[in-house]
């Protein structure tokens, strides 16, 4: 499976057999503006790392209902933390993908691969100033909120968009910008968003009409590729989601088209036909940015468009 996260400010394939070639480089169009460069001692001086994650959500559904969710933190690791370790345990912004091609169930497995947590050490969620988001007359400010005690583990504060309604455009650029504190410099990060999933069809049929898949059986699932390709790190990956809450997972090259397999679409995952699912449609796009007292940073888009479908038995 993929963790997206902060890595060393590029994102890496990983699977049961092993680390997969680097899937996200660094974009000049990812990185602007920034108040200064990272001391490249600042580990060594300091004994820990920072590690910021910022994850931009939009979701919509039928009817039109759009939904945003944006999330920050700013995490302080010891120098012999696991940051995707503790990516997983502040929460939020981990994702789990497959290889792309390939589909798998997600969210099983996750507490038995997880280490101990006596390993980890303390993280400290830093207060950065007032965090917002902007684009074009669009400001998005964020809010602070303190940290759930996660058993004297987690402490400090984390931000998060206000209201889930507030619509952000996309594409679009935007601007990331902090005032800074005494533990982080101000800093102004531009960013491009991709657009949204757009002439979202399975098989030949729109998502928005209701889609039916057929159990154990195949199907092509398109999409508008993002423009003339001038993206090619951009990824698609499609959710199935039964009312149970078990669902698969496919990942893609943003090209336009994927291929569910058969084996990604059955009753036996789903429940008894006809079962009906949520199916949503997700791109996401992945950089890092460069900001002064900050170790790694990475932000994430993930634009996406749901539907429902509904698995019935094979034809004869």
């Amino acid at each position: 499976m993929l963790g997206l996260g902060s890595r060393h400010k590029l994102l890496t394939m990983r699977s049961s057999n092993g680390p997969l070639p680097a899937l996200v480089a660094l974009l000049g169009a990812f990185v602007g503006g920034c108040s200064a460069p990272v001391v490249d001692d600042a580990q060594s001086a300091t004994g820990s790392t920072t590690e910021a994650i910022v994850l931009v959500e939009r979701s919509a559904a039928e009817g039109g209902v759009v939904q945003t969710n944006v999330s920050a933190k700013f995490m302080r690791l010891t120098a012999s933390a696991d940051p995707e370790l503790a990516e997983r345990i502040v929460g939020g912004s981990w994702l789990e993908l497959p290889a792309v091609g390939e589909c798998a169930a997600v969210g099983a497995g996750l507490a038995e691969e997880t280490p101990s947590l006596a390993t980890l050490g303390s993280i400290e969620l830093l207060d950065v100033g007032d965090l917002s988001l902007r684009t074009g007359l669009t400001l998005l400010p964020l809010a602070t909120r303190a940290f759930p005690d996660v058993g004297d583990l987690v402490s400090g504060v984390f931000y998060t968009s206000r209201d889930a309604r507030s619509d952000l455009p996309a594409p679009a650029r935007y601007v990331l910008e902090s005032t800074g504190s005494v533990s982080i410099d101000k800093f102004v990060v531009e960013v491009d968003a991709p657009a949204a999933p757009e002439a979202v069809r399975v098989g030949e049929t729109l998502l928005a009409d209701g889609v039916t898949l057929e159990d154990s059986t195949a199907t092509t699932i398109h999409w508008r590729a993002s423009e003339a390709r001038k993206n090619e790190t951009d990824l698609v990956y499609v959710d199935l989601v039964a009312a149970s809450g078990t669902s698969m997972r496919c990942t893609f090259n943003d090209s336009g088209e994927g291929l569910i397999p058969a084996s990604a679409i059955t009753n036996k995952t789903f429940g008894p036909s006809p079962a009906s699912i949520s199916l949503a449609v997700h791109r996401i796009r992945q950089g890092s940015f460069v900001a002064s007292g900050i170790d790694a940073a990475d932000l994430r888009f993930d634009l996406s468009v749901v539907g429902h479908a509904t698995v019935v038995a094979a034809s004869p």
